[in-house]
């Protein structure tokens, strides 16, 4: 075959052979291969994920008090006791008190003052947050009250959430039914 050419012998590459050159790993190796990295990297970061934001603040411990039935125009306050039972200082930057994917209190009540005073933040759409800015040492509580003014009748609650840094320690329920 490569004898008969017009201008003699071929010394080049074959452009094609008959014969299946060896090329190293076989594909199907380094798509499995990729498969498996991708899994790996999938599992990496749903952990990662769970660990940072399925955590709270281990040393923070918070109770609150507030009555459950109450007349619409009705004055009442939400005391939060906020507990540090750790070693460590720590500092609780934010309250909030309406969060985006749950109900809140504030569905029928609104806010007339705190104390100790903290400035609001209302700029992200579904979330009310207090400014609180504490820091609270080892053994250390410090009460927060929320005054409040129930508005509308019906039956209202939600969970609140307490920021020390990139965490948040959640009341899962805080219920209030605002009547007539």
């Amino acid at each position: 075959m490569t004898d008969n050419l017009p201008n003699g012998p071929y010394t080049g590459t074959p452009l094609y052979t008959t014969t299946p050159e060896k090329t190293g790993v076989a594909w199907w190796v380094w798509v499995i291969s990729g498969i498996f990295v991708c899994v790996c990297l999938a599992c990496a970061g749903t952990a990662g994920f769970v660990s940072y934001f399925g955590r709270e603040p281990e040393d923070l411990r918070v109770s609150y008090s507030m009555t459950s039935v109450v007349q619409r125009d009705e004055k009442f306050d939400l005391t939060l006791l906020l507990s540090n039972t750790g070693s460590e200082t720590f500092t609780i930057s934010d309250i909030d008190l309406d969060e985006a994917l749950s109900g809140s209190i504030l569905d029928g009540a609104v806010v007339l003052e705190t104390d100790p005073h903290m400035e609001r933040d209302y700029s992200i759409s579904g979330i009310k947050t207090f400014k609180y800015n504490e820091t609270l040492k080892p053994g250390e509580s410090k009460e927060v009250i929320f005054h409040m003014q129930a508005i509308t009748v019906g039956e209202f609650g939600g969970s609140i959430g307490l920021f020390v840094g990139n965490i948040a320690k959640r009341i899962g329920y805080v219920g209030i039914v605002v009547q007539e």
